[in-house]
């Protein structure tokens, strides 16, 4: 995946916070149509071929923040105020999730391995003994390889003790473990929506930004403006996402106009008293193993690509729809808004039916900046009696869906637990096996995102940076053992 902090990025954050600022300034419609020439002066060194061209670019990511479809709704001779004006009549539709700039796209030429000049064209020639193609030669002292041939495996550049054989990579289609991604005719991206399973992952990863995320911010911004009451209710991840701990993040979101604030791990910890009763029932019938339900590409994967595993999930809701009751109970009149690190959480809100609206930790943080609001001046208030669910703030990580469904087992039980840390490519391919040869486990946790739900597609802040605020390594480790786990329920 493409580093987190990069110039991309920062762009993108800066773009997003503009928008937000006119838009409560009550000037968007006024001057949407100035911030490209804000952000590119005429003074700046363009890292593209001219500033007219990242102009153009701050353009088309002002529409993708807008929600616009870029793919379908791309109009050269009509303002980003019309697109303004469009957006804040009436709501657009968030699906497909995704949508592509093609003037963006480098147009990568296809994945490939290559000899760089560290060739020493040794003697031994691992390279030649070991490739199944026969497809390595040598000249002038250095070994060529003839692409035509080719197939990929990787093996020359596994076995060359110099490291000379590079992979140059197709980035986002590296990322897709789903294979989504083509080119099209012209040699530009394209995403099969009949594939793709929302995980973000090849937005996270093309150094162009080609691939972006329609947002749905301006329909949250809208319900804040027009002082609607909201109850947010923040994923687990959420906590080391910003400089400062859960309670002052909760006041920040107050300060922000939201009127309540839940924490999902409440609606977590229903979902794992579900999971523990049905993975106990399952073993008890020789059922094999099942999975965890909480991901929403995973689900998506299951339904597109493994269906054999549909019948493995588990039967229970995720801990954002059973939070999102919850708040209705508590609040009949109020809009819920999910906030988390997931893309794919956006098109599970819209199927749910409770859920008015959902951001990203990522538009979260241009929100924060848009309203003034620092989190590290908030109060350090009092976070309520949280002992029923407080262990269930460890599912942002990798293993602890598993630790909190164990803890909630019947005395005596124990069930073997197998974690899936993050899915591509090969990822895909031994869970398709397991149709023939299945997984000896009771329980199989699934993450679509290495390290857990902390390294989604949304976030702000590094994985490693989330764990430290989060309180160290204890909280990186939920789970001791990923076998045998015995629980024991209080």
């Amino acid at each position: 995946m493409l580093e987190l902090n990069n110039q991309y990025t920062m762009m993108k954050r800066q773009v997003h916070t503009q928008v937000l600022k006119q838009f409560f300034n009550d000037t968007l419609s006024e001057d949407v149509d100035k911030i490209p020439i804000q952000l590119i002066p005429k003074q700046r060194t363009p890292t593209r071929c001219c500033i007219y061209k990242e102009r153009a670019m701050v353009r088309y990511r002002i529409m993708a923040f807008l929600g616009v479809d870029i793919e379908k709704d791309d109009d050269e001779f009509k303002t980003l105020s019309s697109y303004v004006d469009e957006v804040l009549e009436e709501d657009k539709p968030i699906s497909p999730l995704l949508t592509t700039i093609s003037t963006a796209c480098s147009s990568c030429p296809p994945d490939r391995y290559l000899v760089s000049d560290a060739c020493r064209g040794c003697f031994a020639r691992p390279c030649l003994a070991n490739c199944p193609k026969d497809c390595i030669s040598f000249s002038n002292g250095k070994a060529h390889i003839d692409e035509s041939r080719c197939v990929r495996c990787g093996k020359c550049m596994e076995v060359c003790p110099f490291h000379a054989v590079v992979h140059i990579p197709v980035p986002c289609e590296q990322a897709c473990p789903v294979d989504a991604i083509k080119k099209n005719e012209e040699g530009y991206v394209e995403i099969d929506w009949e594939k793709c399973i929302s995980c973000g992952k090849c937005a996270m990863s093309c150094p162009f930004g080609a691939i972006v995320e329609r947002s749905t911010i301006m329909g949250v911004a809208k319900m804040i403006k027009e002082e609607q009451h909201i109850t947010a209710i923040i994923a687990p991840a959420i906590e080391g996402q910003f400089p400062g701990n859960l309670a002052q993040i909760k006041q920040a979101l107050l300060a922000t106009g939201f009127n309540a604030v839940i924490e999902v791990s409440e609606g977590a910890s229903e979902t794992c008293d579900h999971e523990a009763q049905e993975v106990t029932q399952r073993k008890q019938e020789g059922l094999g193993f099942m999975t965890t339900s909480c991901c929403p590409a995973y689900m998506k994967l299951v339904d597109k690509h493994v269906p054999y595993l549909a019948g493995r999930r588990s039967s229970a809701l995720s801990p954002m729809a059973y939070t999102a009751s919850l708040a209705k109970e508590r609040y009949p009149q109020t809009k819920v808004v999910f906030i988390g690190p997931c893309l794919a959480k956006k098109e599970e809100a819209a199927h749910l039916g409770t859920i008015e609206g959902v951001l990203t930790f990522s538009e979260l943080a241009s929100l924060f900046v848009a309203k003034g609001v620092d989190v590290r001046e908030m109060s350090d208030s009092d976070l309520g009696d949280t002992m029923l669910f407080e262990d269930c703030r460890q599912f942002a990580l990798s293993g602890g869906v598993a630790a909190c469904v164990s803890k909630r087992l019947t005395v005596g039980d124990e069930i073997a637990v197998h974690k899936v840390d993050g899915i591509d490519k090969k990822m895909v391919r031994v869970m398709k096996s397991w149709e023939r040869r299945p997984i000896e486990a009771d329980l199989v946790e699934v993450m679509c995102c290495e390290g857990g739900c902390i390294n989604g597609p949304g976030v702000v802040a590094k994985p490693s940076v989330a764990i430290r605020l989060r309180g160290g390594n204890k909280a990186a480790s939920p789970v001791a053992s990923m076998r045998s786990i015995p629980g024991a329920k209080e």
